[in-house]
């Protein structure tokens, strides 16, 4: 799940794909914080897009063009694993 959203003016991108969510710190986005989905209780990961081109490098995600540092990426999804379990 993704999703875009302003709040105000500041732009927020919102996916709860941790892999995406990884891939996302390692390009160098700002991660806000994470919420939990009242739907299905998963874990939002929430990052600033009005800084980043978030959509650009989403295409370049699913278009398997995107290129970050492979330990920065590997350490990203340890972190974000752990955030997941302690909420």
């Amino acid at each position: 799940m993704t999703s875009r959203a302003s709040t105000g003016t500041i732009a927020e991108f919102k996916t709860s794909d941790l892999y995406f969510a990884a891939y996302l710190k390692a390009a160098g986005v700002e991660m806000k914080r994470t919420d939990r989905a009242t739907d299905n209780g998963r874990i939002l990961f929430v990052f600033d897009a009005s800084v980043s081109n978030v959509d650009e490098l989403k295409a370049a995600w699913f278009n398997n063009t995107g290129k970050v540092v492979a330990n920065t990426y590997a350490y990203h999804i340890k972190n974000l694993k752990s955030v997941c379990h302690m909420k």
